[in-house]
């Protein structure tokens, strides 16, 4: 019978595991702590912790105290272990009776204030309990175990009554929840069951979120709306299943389940399942064909299947290990030439998948020579099945996200992958055709290469030197690939695998170490501590090895390397002035208005008549470039802070005051300090020309002169952008040789500053830039890759030309304050999506293609998808890119676009708003509106 006892609140939120008593230390934390607690300042979905006497929570853990401290009359500092024998340190400060503070391992500091219950819960009684829970629940795993028994008013769990502490109803949520607190002996659990139905129900524990259970050993281990039609299937249950080859390549071969069958990569449909002595005949049918295939079952879990009458093959569910198994031929070639550009093609099935409302999905698709990630639409079809062409210059891993899935692949140009997805579980690789035997093999060693060890290296970065960073990151990757090799010992891994995970895993060290600085959050005015000498460990063989191309942490490798500040330090250029321009100007065979060419010769005269003077000041500013620069750098620093009338009392004159500017700083908290030479530096400046020197400049550069030069220098900023582009580009590719060498990954980071231009710019190279172009990295792969790229873009332009579903709307003609309400007004009535954006900046793009699949979905219904750029998004870019981008787009002028600046506090891009379906602001660039499954419920709440 049930026992309902009473129990503190402190059990209230008991974890998803079982504790029991442990040894500790005879000092405890005061009563007065123990019990609920709730914080805002944590990111994560769960803000709750439990403090009992015995233990406390972390990570979903119980963590029993092994020793507790009194540090003063507030604070206390523990040790504690959990079950895993994890360890954990920490420190409560009592602010008052209802609030604390709290470090927990690696955790900040957080404050939290104490509560009764878990939000939107209240108590229940076991007789409030629905009556489908109070069942026999067998796991789905496999092994269809009676898990739970909750019939004739007891709680059993694996064959143990428990009394029931408490039971708690989550009110408030969709999900339908309860929570069960019970105990037997000194040992405390906790269970929620979630999403309960008649047949099936997910129960949460021992840290887990909630593994499925049934009510019915004989009942599928996937919730299915038909379970009348599973038990009424002409398929016997032995033969159901997904079947794998035995002799060691452990390959899958084909799938039968209750109503279809998955053979030779296609659906097929039973027509007849007949039984012959112990062998059954199964008659499939797709598209007016049939196909014959022959089952024996064998002993133990076994079957052996024929597609030939007289060849029959055993099959298993599980794999096998053996070591011996020798593949007959290699699949694909990973030395050598392994660049051979082409289209790849990743295609496949998804079981169930009617069951989905989401139609699409996407792969991600590294390149290495641009040195971004393309992004391609899946449309899956009603029956699950999906295909999806795209350009690629080698084998390589690509990214892929379908309903519920999530994982990488390779694929090659010139073949296909096929997949068969039918499980969340990343380790269940199930391939067919190119390549199967390599992602099969790659799908098994998920688990021991995407663990945390990287992760908290990263995390705990401040507590290594670089060298200490270094050296921890090679011992965990030598560790991982051990752990490669060691399997490899007991079943077959194709060598194939084992090398290209080996190389994947070091570049991926390599990478780690150069990162150190990065993770470190190394202020960039500071200096680097990733400096030449700590990178020698970087040798030219490391930067020859073309076949690294095939590891998917080469891309990150190169991106280090491209951004190392010592590399970086001192790439600029300076604007050319009026005169400079000019000269460009004229060796284009540019043609100049009569009023031009009177501002030209005025200017020259006096550049004529005061060379002396201005050749001192150009020497002056030569010699000193770097303190220009840093004096520069730090009072951009505090311009970025300043509203207009701060920036006008401080830098309207000249020279400008270094005492007033630091000041400043530190109201604004931009805290500037000038040192002693850029103190000096400034003072040289200020008496560098003499005041008739300056009355002369003045008494030619008028107003109206000023404004003549601003005119021509607006006239002709398409060639002044070319200029300073080519000029930073040309800087880049030396610095790169110089550091790197004459390396193919040198080559490779010259591609990516060439092509990466071409894909910022959205405009193609002519016949005379490409070529100039091809001249500056000598190199043949190089340069076709470039034409290849450039062939490309010229393509996509083209292709957009033709393309709908954007609408490049004219901005309404009111005042600038008023241009939002004008431009929102056309869409009342729906909800809208707005992405203030540029098509220069990077991460607004990639947030474009992040979005992209939401269209389709919501390509129906009352949502709008609004683009704003502003003037600094040029237009040739912006009408070849915005085809590409469906929605509705606008292009406001620069007072417009100030006054949306000021009216959403738009400090960078990009920025997003939520607008509901009344006019009004519902989310302001808050971090869920860059997510898109977050963005889709929050679309769908405010359809509602």
């Amino acid at each position: 019978m049930i026992k309902t006892t009473t129990i503190k609140t402190t059990l209230l939120n008991m974890l998803f595991m079982a504790f029991t008593s442990q040894a500790f230390s005879q000092n405890k934390l005061p009563e007065s702590i123990s019990g609920e607690w709730y914080t805002e300042s944590s990111s994560q979905n769960y803000k709750g912790v439990l403090i009992h006497q015995d233990f406390i929570e972390y990570g979903y853990s119980a963590f029993v105290f092994q020793e507790v401290n009194k540090v003063n009359d507030s604070t206390y500092s523990f040790s504690a272990k959990d079950n895993l024998e994890r360890k954990l340190k920490g420190e409560i400060t009592v602010i008052n009776k209802d609030s604390i503070k709290l470090k927990r391992g690696d955790s900040p500091v957080a404050t939290y204030v104490s509560r009764e219950l878990p939000s939107n819960s209240e108590h229940s009684s076991w007789a409030e309990v629905p009556d489908t829970i109070k069942n026999t629940w067998y796991t789905t795993d496999g092994e269809n175990n009676l898990e739970f028994d909750l019939t004739n008013n007891q709680f059993i769990f694996r064959g143990q009554s428990y009394n029931i502490e408490n039971v708690i109803a989550f009110n408030s949520n969709s999900e339908n929840e309860y929570r069960f607190v019970v105990k037997r002996n000194r040992d405390y659990r906790m269970f929620y069951f979630k999403k309960w139905g008649a047949n099936y129900t997910n129960i949460g524990f021992n840290g887990a979120y909630g593994a499925l259970y049934k009510v019915n050993k004989t009942y599928p281990n996937t919730r299915i709306k038909d379970l009348e039609g599973y038990m009424a299937s002409i398929v016997p249950m032995e033969l159901r299943g997904d079947w794998l080859h035995q002799r060691g390549s452990n390959l899958w071969s084909h799938s039968f389940y209750y109503n279809y069958a998955v053979v030779d990569k296609a659906i097929w449909k039973y027509k007849t399942v007949k039984q012959k002595g112990k062998r059954y005949v199964l008659i499939l049918e797709k598209d007016g064909t049939e196909k014959i295939i022959y089952a024996k079952p064998n002993k133990g879990e076994t079957v052996s299947f024929a597609f030939n009458k007289n060849k029959f093959e055993v099959f298993g569910k599980s794999k096998v290990d053996n070591p011996n198994f020798k593949l007959d031929t290699q699949e694909t070639l990973i030395e050598g030439d392994v660049v051979n550009y082409g289209t790849a093609t990743y295609s496949g099935i998804i079981t169930n998948f009617s069951d989905s409302d989401q139609k699409t999905g996407s792969v991600a698709v590294d390149n290495v020579f641009t040195g971004n990630q393309d992004s391609y639409i899946i449309e899956i079809k009603e029956d699950g099945s999906f295909s999806v062409e795209f350009p690629s210059y080698h084998l390589q891993q690509i990214y892929v996200t379908l309903p519920g899935f999530y994982n990488t692949v390779f694929v090659e140009p010139g073949k296909t992958t096929w997949q068969f997805i039918n499980s969340n579980d990343r380790t269940k690789g199930y391939f067919a055709g190119d390549l199967k035997q390599l992602n099969t093999d790659f799908a098994s060693l998920n688990h021991l290469v995407f663990n945390n060890q990287l992760n908290n290296l990263t995390r705990n970065v401040k507590t290594f030197t670089p060298q200490g960073f270094k050296s921890e990151a090679f011992k965990i990757v030598d560790n991982q690939i051990a752990q490669v090799d060691s399997v490899s010992k007991h079943r077959f891994v194709s060598k194939q695998a084992q090398q290209l995970l080996r190389q994947d895993l070091t570049y991926r060290s390599y990478m780690l170490a150069l990162g150190y600085d990065m993770y470190n959050n190394t202020p960039y005015q500071d200096s680097a501590n990733i400096d030449k000498t700590f990178t020698k460990f970087i040798t030219p063989e490391i930067l020859n090895n073309k076949s690294a191309v095939l590891a998917s942490s080469y891309s990150s490798f190169l991106n280090r390397l491209r951004f190392l500040r010592h590399v970086r330090k001192d790439i600029s250029v300076t604007h050319p002035n009026f005169m400079e321009l000019v000269d460009l100007l004229q060796t284009k065979n540019v043609s100049f208005s009569e009023d031009d060419e009177d501002l030209i010769k005025r200017d020259k005269k006096f550049r004529e008549e005061n060379a002396a003077v201005i050749k001192r000041r150009d020497d002056f500013n030569a010699a000193n470039m770097n303190m220009i620069r840093s004096v520069g750098q730090k009072i951009g620093a505090l311009y970025q802070k300043l509203n207009e009338e701060e920036r006008k009392e401080i830098f309207n004159g000249s020279p400008f005051d270094l005492d007033k500017i630091e000041a400043l700083s530190k109201t604004k908290k931009a805290d500037v300090t000038f040192t002693h030479e850029e103190r000096e530096y400034h003072e040289a400046s200020k008496n560098l020309i003499t005041k008739e020197e300056q009355a002369a400049f003045k008494a030619f550069y008028t107003e109206a002169t000023n404004s003549q030069i601003q005119a021509f220098m607006d006239k002709y900023k398409s060639h002044i952008d070319n200029y300073v582009k080519n000029q930073l580009q040309t800087k880049m590719l030396n610095t790169i040789q110089e550091n790197y060498g004459d390396t193919f990954s040198a080559k490779v980071l010259m591609a990516q500053e060439v092509l990466g231009n071409l894909s910022r710019t959205f405009v193609p190279f002519t016949e005379d830039e490409l070529k100039e172009t091809q001249q500056k990295i000598h190199d043949s792969l190089i340069s076709n890759v470039i034409e290849i790229e450039n062939d490309k873009l010229i393509a996509k332009i083209e292709a957009n030309k033709n393309k709908e579903g954007f609408i490049a709307n004219n901005t309404p003609k009111t005042e600038a304050d008023k241009v939002f309400d004008a431009i929102i007004s056309k869409y009342k009535g729906n909800v809208l999506y707005v992405d203030f954006w540029a098509t220069w900046c990077g991460p607004c793009r990639n947030g474009i293609k992040r979005i992209a699949p939401l269209k389709e979905d919501f390509k129906d219904k009352e949502v709008a998808f609004i683009y704003i750029t502003n003037p600094s998004s040029p237009e040739t870019t912006y009408d070849n890119m915005i085809p590409d981008i469906k929605g509705e787009h606008y292009r406001v002028s620069q007072d417009q676009w100030n006054y949306l600046q000021s009216k959403f506090n738009i400090t960078g891009i990009p920025h997003y708003l939520l607008i509901d379906k009344s006019g009004n602001v519902v989310k302001d660039n808050t971090s869920d509106l860059r997510s898109p499954e977050k963005v889709k419920v929050l679309l769908n709440s405010y359809l509602k």
